[in-house]
């Protein structure tokens, strides 16, 4: 029998609402914009105000297709604190709060050093409250009469599960998201998670993002007009969800670079081993949704681009982003040797988190804007370069693919360069659309069938691929090059 799958695809900004068909086929999509606001001095999610949203679109939806499963996918390092009432015990606390210098120090004190947290937890020193473990412990501090309140806790995605079936759940790509919570090396819940108090106030098990949560509530189906045996499924992270499709279609391990405003650097079959040193090279690990490790490094590439090129428009009068790639250009630029821009802009980030940044050689940057813009963009293909690296970490990576997605997917001089850095192995451009509402979909898929996502054709999952081709720069030339950005970069 036909039906479809509704996603809620749920950016820090963007909201999506996308309806898929049993095929994974995209039928419509749907989305608005929400910021952060300010509650009582807090910078919160605007989460009634989503949840408003949602319903209403649910309704719209409800009147022209049979739905039979919704599925929830948000960005992680979010929870909801659910009071004795079953409601909100204080708003969603916006994960781009800054709790203070002196609640960190006291978070180091009290749960253990940075550094030792890290090697288990594979939690990096991320800025605000991009760690979950870090707001848990600014709520008792800050806020301990609400946080004494607090019954249940649950992540983002399986919140939204449950206003829309009052189910709880937690699965392992939220746990397994840089949030102190989950010991990778015992496979469990960290000391930090048990010295929080926070186990108890999660779901006793740990679900599938594949399992049916259970059937939308009574209430729901009122609201919304959908079939009150309308199923959700228990909801994923955001980046394993745009992982995921990959995972099933692709055969053997592979890197995948998710680009945006952050360079993400993913190795699928990695194991998990972490050094005090990779906490300096902004490296971290993933659950996938088979709960096996993924190891990556970031990168802020986006933001790098987005800085060089207004003072590239600002100098020559144009936006350079229409600047399509030379392969002559970028062969003379490698071959010279001398100009690079030095990450980062973003103090703290990336492989070269103590490099000063800055522009190697101005006079040869500035000869012209296509000079410039290729100079940026074979930097950042650098940094990919190192980012990459640092993902396969001790694995061998000969031969391995490097697929590229998100905003750079189009960019041809970082591809150009990437490709001729990796001399041994292919890059490829890919797109699939809305690859996150795509992984999202396929969980839904799951639960409404009773499936796991191994058995899903991979012939529903599709993916456009460009393979990039090699510069045919002798690989002496390549090698000298990175080994002077490096050296730059260190400096």
């Amino acid at each position: 029998m036909d039906y479809k799958i509704v996603v809620l695809d749920i950016g820090k900004t963007n909201k999506k609402i996308v309806v898929f068909s049993k095929d994974l086929k995209i039928l419509s999509r749907e989305s608005t914009r929400l910021g952060d606001k300010l509650v009582k001095g807090v910078l919160c999610d605007r989460i009634y105000d989503l949840n408003r949203w949602v319903l209403g679109r649910l309704k719209a939806i409800s009147g022209k297709h049979r739905v039979k499963v919704i599925s929830a996918t948000t960005y992680g390092a979010t929870i909801a604190c659910i009071g004795k009432d079953g409601d909100l015990a204080f708003p969603v606390v916006s994960y781009m709060h800054e709790p203070g210098e002196k609640t960190r120090k006291k978070f180091y004190s009290a749960l253990g050093s940075a550094q030792d947290l890290y090697v288990r937890t594979a939690t990096p020193l991320f800025e605000k409250l991009l760690s979950v473990g870090m707001q848990l412990f600014w709520l008792k501090e800050k806020r301990r009469p609400d946080f004494n309140r607090v019954k249940n806790i649950l992540f983002l995605p399986q919140y939204e599960g449950y206003v829309l079936t009052g189910k709880k759940a937690v699965e392992l790509t939220s746990v397994g998201c840089h949030t102190y919570l989950y010991d990778f090396c015992r496979r469990s819940w960290s000391e930090t998670a048990k010295k929080l108090g926070a186990t108890g106030k999660f779901p006793a098990r740990f679900s599938k993002s594949w399992d049916d949560l259970g059937r939308i509530s009574p209430q729901i189906s009122r609201a919304t007009g959908l079939a009150p045996d309308c199923a959700v499924s228990v909801g994923i992270h955001d980046s394993n969800a745009s992982l995921l499709p990959y995972l099933l279609a692709k055969k053997g391990r592979f890197i995948l670079v998710s680009t945006g405003t952050w360079g993400i650097h993913m190795f699928s079959g990695s194991s998990f081993y972490l050094s005090p040193e990779d906490m300096k090279k902004d490296t971290l690990y993933y659950l996938d949704v088979f709960g096996r490790p993924v190891r990556a490094a970031r990168t802020a590439m986006g933001m790098e681009h987005d800085h060089y090129s207004g003072l590239i428009e600002k100098k020559f009068g144009f936006d350079p982003r229409s600047i399509k790639p030379d392969a002559g250009l970028i062969k003379e630029i490698i071959s010279e040797n001398k100009c690079f821009i030095i990450p980062t802009v973003i103090k703290g980030t990336g492989q070269f988190q103590d490099s000063k940044p800055g522009i190697t050689d101005r006079r040869f940057f500035y000869r012209d804007a296509r000079t410039a813009y290729t100079v940026l963009n074979i930097s950042l293909a650098l940094q990919s370069y190192f980012a990459i690296k640092q993902a396969f970490g001790r694995e061998e990576s000969k031969s391995i693919p490097v697929y590229v997605e998100g905003g750079f997917r189009n960019n041809g001089i970082y591809l150009n360069a990437l490709s001729a850095l990796f001399t041994g192995q292919p890059v490829v451009a890919t797109e699939i659309q809305e690859a996150t509402a795509l992984g999202a979909a396929i969980c839904g898929k799951c639960a409404a069938e009773g499936i796991s996502p191994r058995d899903i054709d991979p012939r529903l999952i599709k993916i456009s691929e460009k393979p990039v081709s090699k510069l045919g720069t002798d690989p002496e030339v390549i090698r000298q090059y990175i080994i002077s950005f490096e050296r730059h970069c260190l400096i």
